[in-house]
């Protein structure tokens, strides 16, 4: 009978713990480590430079017109992502090769007719890049992100 309610005991002592180590604010931590992860000590540098020269996916966008026989859709984005290898030129130029083909694909199996409206290239993820857009555009559409890694 003493046994397992020892067990017990144990049981709710270190869930308790465990709760106070895991779900407790910043101030039950040691200072040496709550000064570690504080906001204050991050350097944060907002420099298109600083972002070109260390970010490792590029991102290519077309702001496309849709025309089938029944309707004509408006703000489709297509994406096309690639990790930074070579320069930022050549990679860019693979990525809108690589969205050509596509729309050579789509024109020729869904689309009458597809016109683009805007062409937009960044030296980020593609998805940060829609949000972006999105902001700036409310009735903007994601057709598609493609991976340009994946067509090399």
């Amino acid at each position: 009978m003493v046994k397992p309610l020892l067990k017990l005991y144990l049981f709710l002592y270190l869930i308790s713990f465990s709760k106070t180590l895991f779900a407790s604010s910043c101030q039950s931590m040691p200072l040496h480590i709550a000064n570690k992860y504080s906001l204050h000590s991050l350097n944060a540098v907002d420099t298109a430079s600083h972002a070109i020269k260390y970010s490792t996916k590029i991102c290519a966008c077309e702001i496309l017109v849709l025309q089938s026989n029944y309707r004509r859709q408006k703000n489709f984005a297509l994406f096309a992502e690639i990790t930074k290898r070579k320069s930022l030129a050549s990679d860019l130029s693979f990525a809108k090769r690589v969205i050509e083909k596509e729309k050579k694909r789509m024109q020729s199996f869904f689309y009458d007719k597809l016109e683009v409206q805007a062409t937009v290239a960044d030296a980020t993820d593609c998805k940060s890049l829609y949000k972006k857009l999105k902001i700036k555009n409310k009735s903007l559409y994601l057709y598609d992100i493609l991976d340009a890694d994946l067509k090399r």
